[in-house]
């Protein structure tokens, strides 16, 4: 039974294709980087191994029949460029080595596992039993002569242990599955295309996850390719946000089942591109034009415009994301004709263009337009509580602004106008009021008028001051009140 074990063994390492010739290095602290290994067949029984390092470090070639290799060495470590003869080989022979040099400090560069044969024919005190052997053949045992005995065996454990045998003999005479070099990517919106190149046969798979969930080496996603082994994979991600990015590394396992993998690396998906829509114009004035506009996607605002019968051509731009925009341009000709192009950028960069819109610039005759009315009230509180009310809003157009307001909602009160100190026409108004009473309901509203004298009225807005929050004395007295009636008399 042992001997049908070697036998096997030896088929499937001689019979076993050669690994292609893929450097790699491995070591601790700062080892010699160990590039352009060079194979020299010098006869039968002799070969020449070389390569480099950048630095001077010693040389050392591990070599032999089994990967648990022999050593050459040459122990200075005083080259670059080194060179070691291996002698006395058997000819015909697949012969493992690996090349390694040490710096002067002790930190070691070691090369990838190669195969090499040797030329001429195996003798048969070569093979280490007198048997000659040859392709196909083991110890003159066929490969369906292999097949025959092991389908002979009838015991499961023999099996089994055949099987794990093999298994070890695979993995020890295969090289370890390389990706050759980082993967390449080619994002788009919502999908991205990742290819990388293997040397050798292996399936695909992509490990992905969104970088602001990544943590090092958990994925949330994977996808894998269905169309069998290659060396040239190719896989494209579905699914993925536009504009964010994500975290990934490939892996493949070939036949025998060695698993080699990338380091993680990353991407970003582009930006949706934003579509421009709604294009308006929202007023004319004039020296000035109100334009308009929505975006499908937040972007960046940005217009061009042109005085038809002079050719100059200027444009004004906002840098905030926003999908609601709206922008006037100014320092216009009266009575002159304007083209315009409205353009969006979205946070990636990119940029779609509207069709033109033209229009006159004519006198002004439409009052200002009043929006964003907000408010805020805040209570300071001591011995004397204060109010102070905090009105914003903004106008389409330079404007000079007054506030006027009243106690409640239902009238019957004179209502209180806000005087101002001098007349200043601005876009963002604001207004403070402290004689506000705490808990009360106000009601106000605006009157605006620009800079030819054009006039509106806002709608009513309704604001509520806070309530003063009673101290702890206060709260301790109306408990005892609520239970004790002559804590009331107190201080009576």
């Amino acid at each position: 039974m042992i001997g049908r074990f070697f036998t096997i063994l030896l088929y499937v390492a001689l019979t076993l294709p050669s690994a292609s010739f893929v450097s790699a290095q491995v070591g601790d602290g700062e080892p010699p980087e160990i590039n352009n290994v060079q194979v020299e067949q010098v006869d039968d029984t002799t070969l020449r191994v070389s390569w480099e390092t950048d630095e001077d470090a010693d040389s050392l070639v591990n070599y032999g029949l089994q990967p648990d290799y022999g050593i050459v060495r040459i122990p200075e470590a005083n080259r670059t460029v080194h060179s070691v003869t291996l002698d006395n080989l058997e000819a015909g022979r697949v012969y493992h080595f690996r090349v390694v040099s040490a710096d002067s400090d002790g930190n070691q560069g070691i090369s990838a596992d190669y195969k090499i044969t040797t030329s001429g024919t195996p003798t048969e005190s070569g093979t280490g039993e007198g048997v000659d052997v040859g392709p196909g053949q083991v110890n003159d045992v066929t490969t369906q002569e292999i097949i025959e005995q092991i389908k002979q065996i009838q015991d499961p454990q023999e099996i089994k242990e055949i099987q794990n045998e093999i298994v070890k003999a695979v993995q020890g005479i295969t090289e370890d599955l390389t990706i050759v070099g980082p993967p390449t990517v080619t994002p788009e919106t919502t999908t991205a295309l990742v290819e990388w190149t293997t040397d050798r046969p292996a399936s695909s798979e992509v490990l992905f996850t969104p970088s602001s969930q990544y943590s090092p080496g958990v994925y949330a996603f994977q996808q894998s390719s269905t169309g069998g082994e290659t060396s040239n994979h190719s896989i494209r991600l579905i699914g993925l946000e536009s504009f964010t990015d994500y975290n990934f590394k490939v892996r493949s396992t070939d036949e025998f089942g060695i698993t080699g993998e990338s380091l993680d690396f990353t991407f970003q998906t582009k930006a949706s591109l934003p579509e421009i829509r709604n294009l308006r114009i929202v007023k004319v004035e004039e020296n000035a034009a109100t334009l308009a506009w929505d975006t499908t996607v937040p972007a960046k605002a940005l217009i061009e415009y042109q005085d038809m019968t002079t050719g100059v051509q200027n444009s004004k731009g906002r840098p905030t994301l926003a999908t609601s925009h709206q922008m006037r341009i100014s320092d216009l000709t009266l009575g002159a004709r304007y083209v315009a192009f409205v353009i969006a950028e979205n946070g990636g960069g990119d940029r779609v263009r509207s069709q033109p819109i033209t229009f006159v610039t004519v006198r002004d005759t439409a009052p200002p337009i009043i929006s964003n009315v907000t408010n805020e009230s805040t209570l300071f509180p001591g011995s004397e509580s204060r109010i102070q009310s905090i009105v914003e809003w903004r106008t389409d157009e330079p404007s000079s602004c007054l506030m006027t307001y009243r106690e409640g909602v239902a009238g019957g009160v004179e209502p209180t106008t806000i005087e101002q100190e001098q007349v200043n026409f601005t876009e963002r108004h604001v207004e403070v009021i402290t004689d506000f009473a705490p808990a009360t309901v106000y009601q106000f509203w605006l009157n605006c008028t620009d800079e030819t004298g054009n006039t509106v009225q806002s709608e009513n807005f309704v604001l509520f001051t806070p309530i003063q929050e009673k101290n702890i004395i206060d709260l301790i007295l109306e408990n005892f009140e609520s239970t004790f009636g002559w804590v009331g008399n107190i201080g009576a």
